[in-house]
């Protein structure tokens, strides 16, 4: 009875190894963290948006707008990438 139960455990751990360390597992891991570091990317420009709004009247305004087109730019081609190199499709 004791024998059954070690090797009921052994395949119960062997399983679950294998799924959290399966290509599939890691893909899973992989996409989950493209997309909250996307998220967390996109927030942090909302709230550089919100924080140089006080400039829409001034001449740096156009100089805001460009850094963050290009933050937008740049986030968008490494998200795109990051999804191409682990073949994950997109959301």
């Amino acid at each position: 009875m004791e024998k059954e139960t070690r090797e009921g455990m052994y395949e119960a751990f062997s399983k679950l190894g294998e799924s959290f360390f399966s290509i599939e597992g890691v893909k899973k891991a992989a996409a989950w963290y493209i997309d909250t570091t996307e998220r967390v990317a996109t927030q942090a420009l909302e709230l550089q948006e919100k924080a140089t709004g006080w400039a829409k009247e001034t001449p740096l305004a156009s100089i805001f707008e460009a850094q963050q087109n290009m933050a937008r730019k740049m986030i968008e081609k490494s998200v795109t990438a990051a999804r191409n190199l682990w073949q994950i499709e997109a959301i």
